[in-house]
């Protein structure tokens, strides 16, 4: 028994390092990304040309460590060692309900771009870089909102054990009613500003996505930090 702790102690110090590694090319793609997309907006000629190549490197990068990051989630040993140490289940779900919380704070730059270009491709002026920023800015609000509804990890057994039980589906479907209400709220605001300029309705779609995702997420974390007493 004692020796299968130590290999499963091994595998998972293994696969902590791993999933570190490509925690740290998702973090540099993700800075590059932004390096190159102020370069592309704010400089000219080939300053301007080798932001947009930086971006897409950065993009790659970032799309490329998704599916790296997968392989390396937690697995039979990590429960193995963790339920050694006890409390295991709590503390996955507490950092899944913190990482959403936070989620919303690392889209800001994508959603102020993609409201500019969407500004901008609805006054007839848009760039290619304004499609970009329009493509781009969702992307973080689509991924916490899969988080939310527990999509993320549909095929992943050991995770779904350990993520869903009916508290946290409880957790889920209050969430999900309050990004309801929000995105409610959010297309009334919308239809308001279409009357005044439709410009200005186009624009504020990234911005209603982000309120929509932000706002599962913060009461997704608001309830599991009031049910563990935090």
């Amino acid at each position: 028994m004692d020796e299968e702790l130590q290999r499963a102690k091994a595998n998972e110090r293994r696969r902590v390092r791993r999933l570190r590694m490509v925690a740290a090319l998702g973090g540099m793609g993700a800075t590059a990304g932004v390096l190159g997309l102020v370069l592309a907006g704010n400089g000219k000629g080939w300053t301007s040309a080798a932001g947009v190549v930086l971006a897409f490197a950065g993009l790659g990068a970032v799309v490329a460590s998704l599916p790296l990051a997968g392989r390396y989630l937690p697995d039979g040993d990590t429960i193995r060692v963790e339920n050694a140490r006890g409390g295991y289940r709590d503390m996955v779900q507490k950092k899944r309900a913190v990482s959403m919380a936070l989620m919303p704070l690392t889209s800001l730059f994508l959603v102020y771009r993609g409201t500019l270009g969407a500004w901008n491709i609805a006054s007839g002026q848009g760039e290619g870089l304004d499609w970009m920023m329009v493509g781009l800015s969702p992307m973080i609000s689509i991924v916490l909102l899969m988080m939310v509804a527990g999509l993320d990890n549909r095929g992943d057994k050991k995770m779904k054990r350990l993520l869903e039980d009916e508290l946290t589906l409880s957790f889920r479907r209050d969430a999900l009613n309050a990004a309801l209400a929000a995105a409610m709220v959010g297309l009334l605001v919308v239809f308001g500003l279409g009357l005044w300029r439709a410009e200005a309705a186009v624009a504020a779609l990234p911005g209603l996505m982000f309120v929509t995702a932000s706002a599962a997420g913060l009461r997704y974390w608001q309830l599991d930090r009031r049910a563990s007493g935090g």
